[in-house]
């Protein structure tokens, strides 16, 4: 009994300095990456990342995931198209000569915001930068799963925008 004791004292003491360790983080994150790609480049590179139907020859979260069922709006660019799948739904929400904004859903119901922007880096250069911005409960399994946020939609993001940065400069 003394036992059994001291493992629920035990886990009550782990979940209570996981939860103070949890409150020194952030509630929302943004994870970005970005490419620096010519400037007369612009409409080529808003036409890849707005037209959802332009993502499977670039897009490592639609080309190289297991999707199944995937559908696409008629038409597949402008606010309201959308991309859907059986474990994921993309949304174009906005969409301006400064960027373009999505909404994300996982088949497991975690909603999320994502997009592109577009900064002119110098007289001849666009810089691209693709975000998504997630917003945490609580919990701190949910806290301290930031870390694994970045990990592992960072080397993806980085992936297609070297592939988006082909897409646009050579020619097809």
């Amino acid at each position: 009994m003394r036992l059994i004791k001291f493992a629920l004292l035990g886990l009550v003491v782990l979940f209570v300095v996981m939860t103070a360790l949890s409150l020194m983080f952030p509630s929302n994150i943004r994870i970005a990456r970005s490419i620096n790609v010519p400037a007369d480049r612009r409409s080529e590179v808003f036409a890849a990342v707005s037209d959802l139907g332009a993502w499977k020859a670039w897009n490592d979260f639609v080309y190289r995931a297991s999707l199944t069922n995937i559908r696409y709006s008629s038409p597949s660019a402008g606010a309201g198209a959308f991309l859907r799948s059986d474990q994921l739904r993309i949304e174009e929400k906005q969409a301006d000569t400064a960027g373009v904004k999505f909404e994300w859903e996982m088949f497991n119901g975690k909603q999320f915001a994502g997009g592109f922007q577009f900064f002119p880096a110098d007289p001849d250069s666009l810089t691209v930068q693709w975000w998504f911005d997630f917003h945490f409960r609580w919990y701190p399994w949910e806290k301290l799963g930031i870390f694994v946020y970045d990990r592992k939609l960072g080397p993806a993001m980085e992936e297609s925008l070297g592939a988006l940065q082909r897409f646009v400069e050579n020619p097809r």
